[in-house]
């Protein structure tokens, strides 16, 4: 799962990799403006009203689960303001994702109609698991122009099984402006009339390959065209979604954050550059520090953490929990 900015820990001792693509190629083809903040994205401010009540300021991402989730996980999703669903949500089910992750937000909005629901699509790779997906990829006029291939000009299949279903994943090819098209119009545009849905997790939104392991060598430059089309079609999703009061996951940045570990100075640089966030959404991590990896542990840092966020915050910022994990077995 991507973030993005990409925190990675040694000790305590944070770095902050943010990746940096051509503004010039980014708003040839949409107008929203660069974020004030270093990224290589837009960060619009979501498209409706900000609050600071905490129980809305708080968010989760939830994982894979073999049915919808039991009501339990639905209850426990709409105690919070912001959740995303991901594709494995009724992974025992493995067709129609844009109906299924709908109706699953219809059920967490049920339970609490303030909390926003946002669900997921895949940015790098077209997944038959959604119909917009299938429909593109078995289309044989579509199989030389639409999708990255292997040397030998078949389509390159990142395939898998998934709950004893084969999932086929296909890499597209951004660069065909016709992709782009269908990837902002249909593909993701296939949630923005739902009026259960708040947004979209753009999953491996920082270029193609980021999750994939089983590539030929096809260039730095190849792979840097693709790249940088990929964010023209993910700036064009953004500013869609916006016209349609949806907003974007990944416009919230997240600052390295103040730990126990840290020395004083240390402590006040990283609350400097929290604070200096205020005008951008921020999504403040919490559970991050290795202490608190699973729910009956101690987090040792949890109140520290909720008082640089209560000290920091700005008007659309939200507490951000580590990832629900409802059934890791997903894959046989």
């Amino acid at each position: 799962m991507s973030m993005k900015l990409f925190v990675t820990s040694n000790g305590c001792l944070f770095s902050i990799i943010v990746i940096v693509l051509s503004w010039l190629v980014l708003l040839a083809e949409a107008e929203l403006p660069p974020c004030s903040i270093p990224w290589r994205l837009p960060c619009p401010l979501p498209p409706w009203p900000h609050t600071y009540n905490m129980q809305l300021s708080t968010q989760q991402y939830f994982f894979s689960s073999p049915d919808f989730y039991d009501n339990a996980t639905v209850a426990f999703a709409a105690l919070h303001g912001v959740v995303g669903i991901d594709w494995a949500n009724n992974y025992g089910h493995p067709v129609h994702r844009e109906e299924t992750l709908a109706q699953q937000a219809a059920l967490i909005k049920a339970v609490n109609p303030t909390t926003r629901v946002f669900v997921y699509r895949q940015s790098e790779l077209a997944l038959n698991i959604f119909d917009t997906g299938a429909n593109a990829m078995y289309d044989p006029s579509k199989a030389s122009s639409w999708f990255v291939l292997f040397p030998n000009g078949t389509i390159y299949n990142d395939s898998t099984i998934v709950g004893g279903f084969r999932m086929d994943q296909f890499c597209w090819d951004h660069r065909n402006p016709d992709v782009r098209d269908y990837f902002v119009n249909q593909y993701v545009g296939s949630a923005f009339n739902q009026t259960t849905i708040d947004g979209i997790f753009y999953d491996d939104d920082g270029g193609i390959w980021q999750e994939r392991q089983n590539y030929p060598d096809y260039g730095d430059d190849y792979r840097k065209a693709v790249d940088a089309a990929q964010q023209i079609s993910l700036n064009r999703a953004w500013e869609l979604g916006l016209s349609y009061g949806k907003h974007a996951w990944q416009a919230w940045l997240t600052p390295t954050i103040p730990t126990s570990d840290d020395t004083p100075s240390n402590c006040a640089q990283k609350m400097r550059t929290a604070i200096s966030m205020k005008d951008v959404p921020v999504s403040f991590p919490t559970f991050y520090n290795g202490a608190c990896g699973l729910p009956w542990e101690q987090c040792k840092d949890l109140k520290q953490q909720l008082a640089a966020f209560l000290i920091a915050r700005g008007d659309y910022w939200v507490f951000f929990h580590a990832v629900y994990m409802v059934e890791r077995r997903i894959r046989s």
